[in-house]
């Protein structure tokens, strides 16, 4: 684990013989990549509060004062055909970060996941001689070695998987693991006591999560199979209470026209609000970052992906050619084994979903041995700190780009 020192001189003292205000530029496409760029850009602002941000993300980065060249909340997609569509808006995205990028070089460039395209930007910012970090280098989360062209492209790689540094030791970047940001920020504020109260839940009957994803082909896919599997499951159990945290990417009119139609009834949230998914005894959860939040908050979960035809091909055909990647849910990835089921494509029925939650809920047993297990692969993103340590070492290159612009840098 990377020391967690603080930096020497990221406040206070003297700055050195430049006036020009030090800019960091953040690129990040994707929910999870504005989430982690949002909470990057504060706490480099808490460090040293003369930056200014500029950058490509979404609402979460534009609210924490990041001045958004091009917004990326609309570019989530699965699978190449659904992909091809954001093309345009992307290229054009692109397009105006490398004119920013050249006409305003800043004193860093901070590249965080999305490498389909952040990938294109660390060339570019090679070319440029520009000072870059990557946060969440691409495929960060397998365990085999891959395309590792960014150690030799970027000068610093911030990680949040140990073995990830590991495999991308050799290059010209710096590689830290810096442990992952869910363990800092997948914590609810209130006791259990007080969010029953809060959210107006009755203590004494069951409570089940649906997170059906933040991508527009996840409310087409997922969404609905997950809502006719509550509908299912209330079936059998009458006093069934439903959460449903609603991305900030959704529309929650859109959300609640599903639930209606499936004829279920539900507690919408505010994003992954987690005061209010701490009370949840099992979760439909769909695969991706949101399944780590959920094992954070020690939640026992059925993991469930759909998508359409031609994604489920491409990802057949991709999963072979990756040598038969075994898992698709992050925290059966990161232990190796099945921890939580996957209910993945045609497998991914409403039958089948409200079967195991059904289990979950009936044995308490296995939702003990699910906590446990939740736990060992929690502490494989190591401690909280993530984003200060990489803000640390972001300023590291904000400092160096610094110095070298004074008289006898």
């Amino acid at each position: 684990m990377p020391s967690s020192q603080p930096p020497t001189d990221h406040q206070g003292g003297e700055r050195g013989a430049s006036d020009q205000t030090a800019q960091v530029f953040l690129a990040a496409g994707e929910a999870s990549g504005d989430w982690a760029g949002g909470l990057l850009a504060r706490e480099l602002r808490a460090l040293r509060n003369d930056l200014a941000l500029a950058g490509i993300g979404g609402r979460q980065m534009a609210a924490a004062g990041v001045d958004l060249v091009a917004d990326s909340s609309t570019w989530g997609a699965i699978g190449v055909l659904e992909a091809a569509t954001k093309v345009p808006r992307v290229w054009r995205a692109l397009r105006a970060a490398r004119a920013h990028l050249a006409q305003e070089p800043p004193s860093a460039l901070v590249l965080i996941d999305f490498g389909a395209g952040n990938m294109l930007l660390a060339r570019a910012a090679r070319r440029m001689g520009l000072p870059t970090l990557y946060y969440f280098p691409p495929g960060s989360w397998r365990q085999r070695a891959g395309n590792v062209e960014v150690r030799d492209l970027v000068d610093a790689i911030a990680t949040p998987f140990p073995w990830s540094r590991d495999l991308l030791q050799g290059g010209r970047a710096r590689v830290e693991w810096v442990g992952h940001p869910v363990v800092e920020t997948a914590r609810p504020r209130i006791t259990r006591e007080e969010a029953w109260a809060r959210y107006r839940l009755d203590a004494v009957r069951p409570v089940v999560a649906l997170a059906p994803g933040s991508r527009q082909q996840e409310m087409h896919y997922v969404l609905p199979v997950m809502a006719e599997a509550a509908r299912r499951l209330a079936g059998q159990l009458p006093d069934l209470q439903l959460l449903v945290p609603v991305a900030a990417s959704l529309a929650r009119e859109h959300v609640m026209a599903v639930l209606h139609r499936a004829g279920v009834e539900a507690v919408l949230l505010e994003g992954m609000d987690y005061d209010a998914l701490q009370l949840a005894e099992a979760a439909m959860v769909c695969s991706g970052t949101v399944t780590l939040e959920f094992a954070c908050l020690g939640v026992p979960m059925v993991v469930v992906y759909r998508a359409s035809r031609a994604t489920t091909l491409q990802y057949r055909l991709i999963r072979g050619l990756l040598g038969g990647q075994r898992f698709a849910a992050m925290p059966n990835i990161i232990a190796g084994r099945e921890v939580v089921r996957e209910l993945l494509g045609s497998a991914a029925t409403p039958e089948a979903i409200a079967q195991e939650v059904a289990s979950l809920l009936s044995d308490q047993g296995r939702r003990a041995r699910l906590r446990s297990d939740l736990g060992l692969v929690v502490a494989c993103l190591g401690p909280a700190g993530a984003t200060r340590r990489t803000a640390e070492m972001v300023l590291g290159l904000v400092n160096g780009k610094e110095a070298s612009r004074e008289p006898g840098g």
